[in-house]
């Protein structure tokens, strides 16, 4: 895929934005092969990269900001609710 497809701008976008809501709450790396199947990816290829991970350093909120990705604060839910 070329970095001129909209097909890899549009899934560029969309993983920097899981990032995003990832590094929001806390979490530090990308699993790549979860993410593959979240993009519809075919489980023959995704399974192949489920030893793979992208870190999400500090300075990636910077990143986002740059790109214009809004890099939400996790919800706070209140103590015994459950959400569905």
């Amino acid at each position: 895929m070329q970095e001129t497809d909209p097909l890899y701008d549009h899934v560029r976008q969309l993983m920097l934005e899981v990032m995003a809501v990832l590094h929001s709450n806390g979490h530090k790396e990308l699993h790549v092969g979860a993410m593959m199947r979240l993009i519809g990816v075919d489980e023959e290829t995704a399974v192949q990269h489920d030893d793979e991970r992208i870190n999400i350093n500090d300075s990636f909120a910077e990143l986002a900001e740059e790109l214009g990705i809004q890099v939400r604060s996790p919800l706070s839910v209140p103590a015994g609710v459950t959400i569905h």
